[in-house]
């Protein structure tokens, strides 16, 4: 379901009315359709929500600061998640950049990697490389993979090079050479006199971006980063002037997809860190609230408006990855390990040549939106499906403001009934079915795919749709708990604000890892560290910095690695290599007990606790009400009559057994028969069966 929550108060507002000028905590997440804003002030949380403007993100984002009041001196922090990075490499809409890189590596980028995404498609095509050949640019230098100085750089290269960018108006240039990462000099020397002759172009050294060898994804990364550049360095300062301007009291931080805050200056230098931030928040929230309820193993479902992301949370920390894809380019960056597959509120029902339902990924969007929206939509979506149910009622607005109008799901959904031979209720279910399986399938991947059985875990779900669709996806899956948090619409932005300070840096290594001395790999992590501190603010405010250390491992033969934490005082061969094997066994179903491990990357996260903020139990707004509806259950069980409780309601009586529907103005909670609902005292929801 799509959530139309908005606000159109000056101000967020605890449940009494109240609000007073006492230091608060905000946080703003910038989604492709609306921009949810969450605070905390005194104990108590609130939500809101406004659209988001794709024309100009920033204004969506003030708009929903406005929320908060006219004056931010009262605001302690504000944390900020956004996709507008992301928008851009998605859409191509980036500004014009430039590649400088080692005589005869022009083509890195077009040469890409030999394998193919999919072996039984004759038809596919590789990327097209974000810049264009001629943009791409040689310098006649070399440093050997010792480090050495092969052919140093010659002056009249260096003019020859910054007349060609000056004529070519550049906006960014990413400077990658060979070996940079053993040796960055020349990268250095290059890089200043681009930015001193060319003083308005933002330039970009791998040996900063991504100090690492594998010359592609390196390359690539850089490249994103120098992409990226301009569009946050100009969308940070808009938000930054404004927020000036209504004098923001505290700090100002950004979130990135490991699942850690920047400072503005580092989010603008290397803004390729938080291409995925928005639903890097949501996992966070997932592992903080299973943390509170002891529930260290969390599969996340946040389902939005187009698409769902699904996340791993084992032992009480969310999954990560070591590189993501962004269509179809490798970006070697540390991120929660997040897989989005295009199944939301506003995916589209349709048949195949085959005659075979579908649902997604296509989308409605929000404009027009679904059918039931009454906004021109005519396709059948998801969210058409779920009224046509009566899941969604035209008598409760959804997000306190959409009526939806049944008569028109009815006529979607109708015409593709007929073309099924099928009835509209079944028709409706059958939607239902397979939007969860697709929901099930990415939440596989997730699990099944890293080594891990999804029925040793718990549910979270999130998102305005997650809570609707929990318990079915959980049930697909033999999953029988499902948590859902007290605001799942605004998870996301709740998350930002369990989030703490980070950095990351790296340095390869690549040796066998017998043949690395303990003091030699101590005295690299503390390095690392070291750097990492350094692009942390110096205020802590009393907090100590805390540096958490990984190792890229692999056996001898090997492509890829694993990243396995080490502890700085226990930094033996034996250990370390048998932590992998076990990893490897956990991940793969076998390892090599025998087999030389070599330790290819050495890693350092630098790290700023912030203090969590005390929560009150929350309020609801609206109502406490109670009542019945008809609702289909599928078509063994039919239409039931259905209990639909208030979310204040709920939390008051403490739980309601299935079948019933629970309203909020940000979600809607859908418990099937035989499915009973308990209200925590922290405002979650669990899901258990009744028989449990």
């Amino acid at each position: 379901m799509e959530i139309l929550d908005i606000v159109e108060t000056n101000s967020v507002q605890t449940a009494d009315g109240q609000r007073n000028q006492e230091k608060m905590k905000v946080a703003v997440d910038v989604g492709g359709t609306f921009t949810d804003i969450v605070t905390i002030e005194n104990g108590h949380i609130a939500v809101g929500k406004t659209p988001t403007t794709p024309h100009n993100i920033s204004d969506g984002f003030l708009s929903a600061v406005e929320l908060a009041g006219q004056s931010l001196t009262h605001v302690d922090e504000l944390v900020h998640g956004t996709t507008v990075v992301l928008n851009a490499l998605l859409t191509h809409a980036v500004p014009k950049t430039a590649v400088v890189t080692t005589a005869g590596f022009r083509d890195v980028l077009e040469i890409m990697r030999a394998d193919r995404k999919d072996l039984f498609d004759l038809h596919q095509r590789k990327p097209t490389p974000l810049v264009a050949r001629d943009h791409r640019l040689e310098v006649n230098e070399r440093i050997a993979a010792d480090g050495t100085v092969v052919t140093p750089v010659d002056n009249a290269d260096l003019e020859q090079l910054i007349s060609a960018l000056g004529r070519l108006e550049v906006d960014a240039v990413a400077v990658c050479f060979l070996f940079a990462f053993v040796e960055p000099a020349h990268e250095i020397a290059v890089g200043k006199a681009i930015s001193a002759a060319l003083p308005n172009v933002h330039v970009s050294l791998s040996h900063q971006v991504l100090p690492l060898y594998r010359e592609y994804e390196r390359t690539a990364t850089t490249v994103v980063n120098a992409a990226a550049q301009p569009v946050m360095t100009a969308y940070l300062e808009d938000v930054l002037n404004a927020l000036r301007s209504q004098q923001l009291g505290g700090d100002f931080f950004v979130m990135q997809s490991n699942g850690g805050l920047a400072t503005p200056a580092e989010a603008t230098d290397r803004p390729v860190f938080s291409l995925f931030s928005g639903p890097a928040g949501g996992v966070v929230a997932a592992a903080e609230f299973g943390r509170r309820h002891d529930i260290v193993n969390l599969l996340s479902l946040d389902m939005g408006g187009t698409s769902s992301d699904v996340a791993a949370v084992s032992n009480g920390k969310p999954d990560r990855v070591i590189g993501i894809e962004i269509g179809g380019y490798p970006i070697a960056v540390p991120s929660l390990d997040i897989v989005s597959v295009g199944a939301g509120g506003g995916s589209i029902a349709w048949l195949d040549d085959g005659g075979a339902l579908q649902v997604g990924p296509q989308s409605a969007g929000a404009a027009p939106g679904p059918a039931c929206y009454g906004n021109g939509g005519e396709d059948p979506t998801v969210t058409d499906a779920a009224v046509v149910l009566n899941r969604y009622s035209p008598d409760s607005a959804l997000g306190g403001t959409l009526h939806v109008k049944p008569e028109l799901a009815q006529a979607a959904i109708a015409k593709l009934a007929d073309q099924l031979q099928m009835s509209i209720d079944d028709t409706a279910w059958g939607i239902m079915r397979l939007v969860n399986a697709n929901m099930a399938n990415a939440v596989r991947e997730v699990s099944v795919e890293r080594g891990r059985d999804p029925r040793d875990y718990a549910l979270f779900a999130s998102g305005g749709g997650g809570p609707a669709h929990g318990w079915d996806v959980a049930h697909e899956l033999g999953i029988t708990q499902l948590l859902v948090p007290p605001f799942p619409g605004a998870a996301s932005a709740h998350g930002m604000l369990m989030s703490d300070l980070r950095v990351e840096s790296v340095r390869t290594v690549h040796r066998p890892l017998a043949g690395v001395e303990r003091s030699e790999l101590q005295s690299l992590l503390l390095d690392l560290s070291q750097q990492g501190a350094a692009r942390l603010p110096t205020s802590t405010d009393g907090v100590s910095l805390e540096a958490r250390y990984q190792l890229d491992l692999r056996y001898r033969g090997q492509t890829y690695e694993l990243e396995i934490p080490v502890e700085i005082d226990n930094l033996s061969a034996e250990v370390i290599a048998d932590a992998f094997h076990q990893a490897h066994q956990a991940r793969y179903g076998h390892a090599l007990p025998d087999g030389e491990v070599e330790l290819v990357h050495a890693r350092a996260s630098s790290v700023i606790p912030r203090a969590r903020s005390s929560e009150s139990a929350p309020q609801w707004p609206g109502s406490v009400t109670a009542g019945s509806r008809s609702v289909y259950w599928g078509p063994e069980r039919g239409w039931l009559e259905t209990a639909v409780v208030s979310r204040q309601g709920l939390q008051e009586t403490g739980y309601v057994a299935g079948p019933a529907i629970v309203q909020q103005t940000d979600s809607t909670l859908v418990v099937p028969p035989g499915v009973l609902a308990n209200a925590l005292a922290d405002g979650c929801l669990l899901l258990k069966s009744a028989e449990a």
